[in-house]
């Protein structure tokens, strides 16, 4: 052991401190050494396979990149691949190529030639990637949990299910139920550990696939074989509270619990699908939550005009994208701003997503008649200072909206609208006064949520060319300043070259050229430019802003944004 050692210290040029970290970190986590060399990112994984492929003798390949046919995978069966951590790759006449982290393990060789039939031959995969293979082609089996556990997550005690009795969680005895509890909480931690917005657990005729919402991106988890579904699903319900008998109509619940010992909330849907319940869990954590202004990803000059329009003392201030676009976060950011003990501050909210000390938070139940309209008609009898409605639907709300803001209020909400221009008209063709909307409108922030560079991984993109800088907007006088940058992708990352999301904003300020603009009945376009010329930045070019800045890639921002005219240009300064 101490000369194998010796050889991977010296081919991957590691230290003595860094050897000795990872000796301790696979004594501790009872993993090899080399895995724990892995995990610790001492080496980039690509140079690591090269490096351990020439030590072993063997091929190296890189599984988080290649998709594997179902029929190689059924060659092995799932016992086997669990157990040895072996994952087939291909097949040719009597030959099966096999991905293994130690290809000197001649047991798992021979078994998996017993197995199949098949002489084995191995390539070298880094162990990491041999796991998320086994998770997604095999799903994960008591042992793999097991091992989770032997790592340093207690599975069991990580998480307290706040209401939840122990005893009256499972479906099927105590054979089923520990697995089940085990899967779901693992499930949870994975989802909180990588970041995730939202879960989604999607029932097929063999297997679950569960999938995390991570930047955006919906990317596999594991896949829990068919037998555990339905133990699976009713665990979910009864922890949300939802009526597990009723598998017919869709439910929606809510699960709130802590994980070491920090609150998490999950807002639960389900819907019945061909094979069973689909379930979708949006992750609300309180401790992730940015209630600091100057940590919304607005730039200096949008932040000061957003600042100054909510602290106004009366007026309306509408905060618009699709759905996910970090809307929320805005509101509560805004509201966490008022809050003082001086204002009465009031919302209406479908659900209530974060509970926030020193404000009056109202949830909405349409079906007892509790609408959003029903709710600010009383706020206005509770002597409110400041009222967030959480999105205008109909042309009730709109208008009462509107009555508050004129009447000595300040009304924050949402839409859903693709820009701020766009929402001028959509709340006009509900059939809101343009008088009344010019005297109350105070701001509208859009907003998107685009992905980040992965700063481990960042480097110049050369396929991003002075022309497309041009055509995307920005002007030709600084396009030779600008670097744009990229993620060729890594460990860090999940080999996607992005890590983590920031907004971009486009801030419409209603000031007298603007409401002068809608009394004249103006279309979007002539308010947007308008808007332009009184300072507004557009999505497009707030998004090409960071790309010049090195946050995000030229492709994410102009995917993620819609063009401008392409006579506005913008002058975008090289960081």
């Amino acid at each position: 052991m101490d000369q194998f050692r010796d050889i991977v210290k010296k081919a991957l040029g590691l230290t003595d401190e860094q050897i000795k970290e990872a000796t301790e970190h696979a004594a501790k986590a009872e993993i090899s050494l080399t895995h724990a060399i892995e995990l610790l990112e001492f080496v980039p994984v690509e140079k690591y396979l090269e490096i351990m492929g020439k030590i072993y003798r063997v091929p190296h390949i890189r599984l988080d990149e290649k998709e594997i046919p179902r029929a190689i995978v059924e060659l092995i069966p799932r016992e086997v691949a669990m157990k040895f951590k072996v994952i087939p790759v291909s097949q040719s006449a009597n030959e099966i190529v096999v991905a293994m982290a130690d290809p000197r393990e001649l047991e798992t060789i021979n078994s998996v030639r017993f197995k199949t039939g098949l002489f084995a031959r191995p390539v070298l995969a880094a162990e990491s990637h041999i796991l998320e293979a086994l998770a997604k082609y095999y799903g994960r089996s008591n042992m793999d949990l097991a091992a989770l556990e032997k790592q340093g997550q207690d599975l069991e005690t990580a998480i307290d299910v706040l209401g939840v009795k122990r005893k009256d969680i499972g479906s099927g005895g105590a054979d089923t139920d520990g697995p089940i509890i085990k899967l779901v909480n693992y499930i949870l931690l994975e989802a909180q550990s990588r970041g995730a917005s939202d879960i989604h657990i999607e029932p097929y005729e063999t297997y679950v696939r569960v999938r995390l919402r991570i930047d955006g991106v919906l990317r596999e988890l594991t896949r829990p074989p068919a037998n555990m579904k339905a133990g699976l699903i009713s665990r979910i319900k009864i922890m949300s509270r939802l009526d597990i008998a009723e598998s017919r109509l869709p439910q929606d619940g809510a699960i709130n619990i802590l994980i070491s010992s920090n609150p998490v909330d999950y807002r639960v849907s389900t819907l019945p699908t061909f094979y069973g319940e689909k379930i979708v869990m949006r992750i609300l954590d309180k401790s992730a939550l940015k209630v600091d202004m100057t940590q919304l990803g607005l730039d200096q000059d949008q932040l000061d005009k957003f600042m100054n329009s909510i602290h106004s003392p009366f007026g309306m201030v509408l905060v618009t994208g699709p759905t996910g676009s970090g809307k929320t976060t805005t509101l509560y950011s805004a509201l966490s701003e008022l809050n003082q003990e001086s204002d009465n501050i009031m919302t209406a909210e479908d659900p209530v997503e974060y509970n926030i000390e020193g404000i009056n938070q109202v949830q909405t139940k349409p079906e007892i008649g509790l609408t959003f309209a029903e709710a600010l008609k009383s706020f206005l009898r509770q002597d409110p200072d400041v009222i967030m409605v959480g999105e205008i639907r109909d042309l009730e709300t709109a208008e009462i909206a509107v009555k508050a803001a004129l009447t000595g209020h300040m009304v924050l909400s949402t839409l859903h609208t693709n820009s701020a221009p766009d929402t001028i008209h959509r709340l006009l063709n509900m059939g809101v006064e343009s008088f009344n909307l010019v005297s109350a409108l105070n701001c509208i922030t859009a907003q998107r949520l685009i992905r980040k560079i992965c700063v481990k991984c960042k480097t110049v993109d050369d396929s991003v060319t002075p022309d497309m800088l041009i055509r995307s907007g920005i002007a030709s006088q600084f396009v030779p300043r600008i670097k744009p940058m990229k993620g060729t992708g890594c460990g860090a990352c999940s080999n996607t070259g992005n890590k983590g999301r920031i907004a971009v904003h486009e801030v419409l300020k209603v000031n007298d050229a603007i409401r002068q603009a809608i009394m004249d009945g103006a279309a979007s376009m002539d308010l947007k430019k308008v808007a332009m010329a009184n300072g507004m930045r557009t999505l497009r070019q707030s998004a090409l802003m960071k790309m010049a800045a090195g946050q995000v890639s030229f492709n994410e921002a102009i995917s993620n944004t819609a063009s401008d005219d392409d006579n506005d240009q913008l002058a975008v300064s090289a960081a």
